[in-house]
């Protein structure tokens, strides 16, 4: 399997996961925390909405942003609150979630190959090398906190999704 491929079936798979994990969430429970240092399934689902904007913006793909004002709300460094009504719908921030995982697998999936190689590792911080990098950790990002969101998951007593 070629890099590109291996690459998008790493990110649906994960995505995968992740909708797995959300299904069935009980509609009061998004801002659901045991304690106050969990990050919340609207939390998580907003911040993967801002990290595939990111890195979108730093590959030049089209379709992929969220409101300026969830950069407080959900940014690095943000400290999620139980008060949902401190936070935009679920409804919004999945449908950002989603629109934004859609526009950067379409880029990925047509971009031409010189683009992939493209040196990220000043424009992201030292976070990814290149545009390959980076797509492979937003996969890893998002199973990282979709592993927290699973814990919450758990406590709210619902069905396992894997294992």
């Amino acid at each position: 399997m070629h890099t590109r491929e291996l690459t998008l079936s790493y990110m649906r798979w994960v995505r995968t996961i992740t909708e797995g994990t959300l299904k069935d969430w009980p509609a009061d429970k998004f801002c659901f925390q045991r304690t106050p240092e969990d990050n919340h399934a609207l939390w998580v689902m907003a911040h993967l909405a801002m990290t595939d904007a990111w890195i979108a913006g730093e590959v030049g793909a089209p379709g992929a942003s969220t409101p300026e004002s969830w950069q407080a709300l959900f940014g690095m460094g943000s400290k999620p609150g139980s008060d949902a009504k401190a936070y935009p719908s679920a409804a919004e921030v999945r449908k950002s979630m989603d629109a934004n995982r859609a526009a950067v697998l379409k880029w990925l999936e047509t971009a031409p190959e010189a683009a992939l190689a493209v040196s990220l590792k000043e424009k992201t911080g030292g976070f990814a090398n290149d545009v390959i990098d980076a797509f492979l950790k937003l996969a890893w990002h998002e199973g990282w906190h979709v592993g927290q969101v699973a814990t919450l998951r758990k406590a709210l007593g619902l069905p396992k999704v894997m294992g």
